[in-house]
């Protein structure tokens, strides 16, 4: 294992933090007093909502790179997911977190088209272009999985947030990639749990009620969902980059840091000052990326 630091690079946009949906403040002041005069209602919504990720209005400028993609989707069931192709060359799979889309690597799409690969990316059950309402990190697998059935060999896979966690979860099921890249990817269940419940103010047994509901939905605890437990059964050794900031706010360091120890082979790059979405922005993360793309070909 491999540990470095990088500050934060001059490409790095300023901008603005997401507006928070209308939708989402309203439940945040409305979940805790309803929490308190009907306990067992405000738990049974606390898990929907656990189910259900916010759609984010997409930017002009990620509408662009959408328009200059190729489209196809790719079915699971009866859920339809919506896919992107851009430029030619080798394969690298890009896949977005929860309450993502496929549009948020915009600059990752521009970099990589420019220095000659085929970017891919899609967008998950309930997530960007793609329907539905609720979704797991299962759809999200089942995904990637259709897409390599699909269109054949990827060289690569860059997973951002969840969507680390949901290709090391196809790696386990039998997905042929040699590379894998995780940026900002959390595996440690209780915080997310904790973090989700933080942003509701929903008590600790609105916690206990959804951890109980998740294994009753999924016939798994949620900890049987985490990255942490998908590297512990990846049937091959890969090459793998774990790249993290320092002040992410979304999924702490100790989860990147987890990751390395259960995967010792694999390399750890710290940053600081990118947080959780700016790091998909930032050029020096983008030519870290190639450059350990390649050095697994």
């Amino acid at each position: 294992m491999e540990s470095t630091t990088h500050q934060k690079s001059a490409s790095v946009p300023s901008g603005r933090k997401p507006q928070i949906p209308f939708n989402l403040r309203f439940i945040q002041w409305v979940f805790p007093k309803f929490e308190s005069v009907a306990t067992q209602a405000a738990h049974k919504w606390f898990v929907n909502l656990f189910f259900s990720p916010l759609r984010y209005p997409i930017p002009g400028n990620e509408r662009e790179i959408l328009q200059r993609a190729k489209q196809f989707t790719v079915n699971l069931g009866e859920k339809e997911v919506v896919c992107y192709t851009w430029g030619k060359g080798p394969v690298i799979l890009l896949v977005h977190g929860w309450a993502g889309r496929a549009s948020q690597f915009k600059s990752f799409v521009e970099y990589f088209t420019a220095s000659g690969y085929t970017t891919l990316s899609f967008d998950a059950p309930a997530h960007g272009l793609s329907k539905g309402k609720e979704t797991t990190i299962i759809d999200f697998k089942d995904s990637i999985l259709e897409i390599e059935k699909r269109i054949g060999k990827i060289d690569a896979v860059i997973g951002h947030s969840l969507g680390g966690a949901a290709s090391l979860y196809a790696l386990s099921e039998g997905l042929k990639v040699k590379t894998l890249i995780t940026i900002a990817t959390p595996s440690i269940g209780d915080e997310i749990i904790g973090e989700f419940a933080s942003r509701l103010k929903a008590s600790a047994s609105a916690q206990v009620y959804l951890k109980r509901a998740i294994y009753q939905r999924l016939n798994r605890t949620f900890d049987e969902f985490m990255a942490l437990h998908f590297i512990k059964r990846l049937p091959h050794e890969i090459n793998m980059l774990i790249l993290h900031d320092e002040q992410d706010k979304e999924a702490s360091l100790r989860s990147a840091e987890s990751l390395a120890e259960a995967y010792p082979r694999a390399t750890f790059e710290k940053t600081s000052g990118l947080g959780h979405v700016r790091i998909l922005r930032d050029k020096a993360i983008m030519e870290r990326c190639k450059y350990f793309v390649e050095k697994g070909f």
